[in-house]
């Protein structure tokens, strides 16, 4: 209850009811009364006080017992009966001597006091402020149990939601490794057959579809978590200086396949002086490989993507992406950055979240984005305008820029005589990795459990290198590398899993592990992981 609700509930008029058939009786008990400053309300029968009683609450009722026709036994009874007055206090006033079945009949029907007549004054008055400052505490204590009450039920209905929160968070963590964990045998079998030099061309192409199609599928679940972070406000950023020139070159890289099989032309016009940025170096990346890989969705083949760079003012990078692809009406322009929606009608796929991801993603930057089209057919340009530019000796580079595949530089004879402990318990996942780290010269050792981990490291040499993922049948990939760490073994480690937030990465890097990859991770990515972590000692970015 606080204090001013108190004063308010004080500095209020209550009403008192006063009931005599006769005037002259009725102005007398207004006039004692009227010094109080109390809302008096008058009645003159019996049947006119109920009618009064069905309107409002009094604090008290001031009752003739010698009334015509309905009299104040009478009429007390019928105010008893009713539940908003059954309580309302009651003091007769009569003009007769009084016996003690008098008074006992009138005490039955809740009567609080007599007062025979003629009235003196100051006793009337005396005890209509005491029921008057009783029925103010009586409302202070009222309105205090509902203010608790309220309370109550909005922490219930806190503690309810929070917990529906919880339960959905581990939810979408569950469905996200649960459909994350069998892309990894696929995108592994897939890879490892399309490069394989024995099967024919034609069905390393079709695994090659294989491979972009669960990257796809991987890519929607991280677009789905995305979504429920941002609408949840659970989307954490870590940031860093970026070169946002080198990070465009590596969207492209990464967009490169499908930008030859379109034959696309690709113009840079960088001419960003100041481009190296304040930034979260994975999400701003998200960002150039969406808006890349949308202008390539939309260009039809042998179109054009022109990539444009520029500060506008002291302290902003400002990236132009611009196809000559299908356009965008105005009516869609107005809607392109809400969630699930499209440019196009039908036919390109995608559940169109990514621009939705990114305007959060550059929001959260502190920057802007806007999309511009001069309608179906003409193309469209989006821009992206991002502050905190830190300052740097960049170089201007335009041109037409070759789109060719790279591959990590990877040490010679990193994997000679590596030691590899890999622990999951998805036996479709373990043996194409095992088959694949074997092939390009790892000597791997399968665990599918914490104890059967342990005892491998209890019973065997010591190894080089940890890859385990986090959920097993008897406790965590965590649980493991901590108790390794106890026992004094300081061999390097991977933590692989479907489960992928920020808060899973979190986790695994504060029980012991260097590096945290979210399944399904491809054969390449694994192995470009391995030889830096083995060749530098060091940890390198989770992918």
């Amino acid at each position: 209850m606080f204090k001013s609700e108190i004063g308010e509930l004080a500095d209020v008029h209550v009403n008192i009811l006063l009931v005599d058939d006769r005037p002259d009786k009725l102005l007398a008990l207004e006039t004692v009364l009227a010094s109080l400053g109390q809302n008096l309300v008058l009645a003159h029968s019996g049947t006119e006080a109920l009618r009064h009683l069905l309107q409002q609450e009094f604090a008290l009722i001031v009752l003739d017992v010698s009334m015509p026709g309905m009299d104040g036994f009478e009429t007390a009874s019928l105010i008893r009966q009713r539940n908003s007055s059954a309580l309302t206090p009651i003091i007769f006033i009569s003009a007769i001597n009084y016996s003690e079945v008098h008074l006992s009949r009138g005490y039955s029907l809740g009567a609080v006091d007599y007062i025979p007549a003629p009235i003196v004054p100051e006793i009337l008055r005396a005890k209509a402020s005491f029921f008057i400052d009783l029925h103010r505490k009586t409302e202070q204590l009222k309105r205090q149990a509902e203010v608790q009450l309220e309370l109550i039920r909005e922490q219930a209905a806190r503690a309810e939601a929070e917990a529906a929160n919880m339960a959905k968070d581990r939810f979408i963590a569950m469905l996200s490794h649960e459909l994350r964990t069998p892309l990894t045998p696929i995108l592994f079998a897939s890879s490892i057959l399309s490069q394989d030099p024995t099967v024919p061309d034609r069905i390393r192409e079709e695994l090659k579809i294989i491979t972009r199609n669960v990257e796809l599928e991987a890519r929607l679940i991280d677009d789905l978590l995305d979504v429920t972070r941002i609408s949840q406000g659970k989307l954490n950023l870590a940031f860093e200086t970026a070169d946002a020139h080198e990070l465009l070159h590596s969207a492209l890289r990464i967009c490169s396949s499908d930008i030859s099989a379109k034959k696309l032309t690709v113009q840079l016009e960088l001419d960003a002086i100041e481009h190296r940025i304040r930034a979260d170096t994975a999400r701003l990346q998200q960002i150039f490989w969406n808006l890349i890989q949308n202008a390539v969705k939309f260009t039809p083949r042998d179109g054009q993507i022109t990539l444009r760079s520029n500060n506008p003012q002291s302290n902003w990078y400002r990236l132009e992406v611009i196809d000559s692809g299908i356009g965008i009406t105005s009516d869609a322009l107005s809607r392109i950055f809400d969630p699930f929606e499209q440019a196009a009608s039908a036919g390109f796929g995608g559940l169109g979240l990514g621009l939705t991801i990114s305007k959060a993603i550059v929001e959260l930057h502190g920057g802007r984005i806007f999309a511009s089209s001069a309608g179906a057919d003409h193309g469209a340009r989006f821009v992206i305008e991002l502050p905190h530019v830190v300052s740097s000796s960049s170089e201007r580079f335009s041109g037409q820029m070759d789109i060719a595949t790279s591959t990590p530089n990877v040490k010679p004879n990193v994997a000679a005589h590596t030691r590899i402990l890999l622990v999951d318990d998805h036996v479709d996942s373990v043996r194409p990795m095992q088959l694949f780290l074997e092939a390009v010269g790892y000597r791997v050792t399968i665990a599918h459990s914490v104890a059967a981990a342990l005892r491998a490291v209890s019973t065997q040499k010591e190894f080089d290198l940890l890859v385990s993922d986090i959920g097993l049948p008897d406790g965590s990939g965590d649980d493991l590398i901590r108790q390794l760490r106890e026992k004094g073994h300081k061999f390097l480690s991977i933590a692989l899993s479907g489960y992928g937030t920020e808060q899973d990465v979190a986790r695994s890097r504060a029980a012991g592990f260097q590096v945290h990859l979210t399944k399904p991770v491809s054969p390449q990515d694994l192995q470009a992981t391995i030889d830096s972590l083995l060749a530098n000692n060091v940890s390198v970015p989770y992918l």
